[in-house]
């Protein structure tokens, strides 16, 4: 399951937003993980967020709150590292325009005008 490339794509997505996500404010960290969750979904075809049940169940979607909270979690991980760069300040707001760069790619979902914005002002 790591290898699937629906899981590889939902990790690099973190991994872009993970830096500015733990230097966010507790406020507007929902954002992130419901910015990441919305576009899983908005693929086509549409990104799905799945568990088993049972071993004789298929998978089936989880729904938008544990597929919020799931988001949540792996933006959080490595944050003890990632609150150490900053304040020791070697780390720089850099992943945010590859991650619009990346949305922008996407010829299959329309990105918000605002959530345009907010990235922008994070870069």
């Amino acid at each position: 399951m790591n290898f699937h490339k629906g899981n590889v794509y939902f990790r690099k997505l973190v991994s872009v937003l993970r830096n500015e996500y733990v230097a966010t404010p507790k406020s507007e960290k929902p954002f992130f993980a419901k910015m990441v969750q919305e576009h899983i979904r908005s693929l086509n075809p549409p990104g799905r967020f799945l568990k088993r049940d049972s071993k004789a169940d298929p998978y089936v979607d989880v729904g938008e709150k544990p597929s919020i909270d799931k988001t949540s979690q792996a933006l959080r991980e490595g944050k003890p590292a990632i609150e150490k760069k900053i304040k020791s300040g070697e780390w720089i707001i850099e992943n945010v325009s590859q991650f619009l760069f990346m949305l922008l790619s996407q010829k299959t979902h329309q990105i918000p005008h605002d959530l345009i914005l907010k990235l922008y002002s994070l870069i």
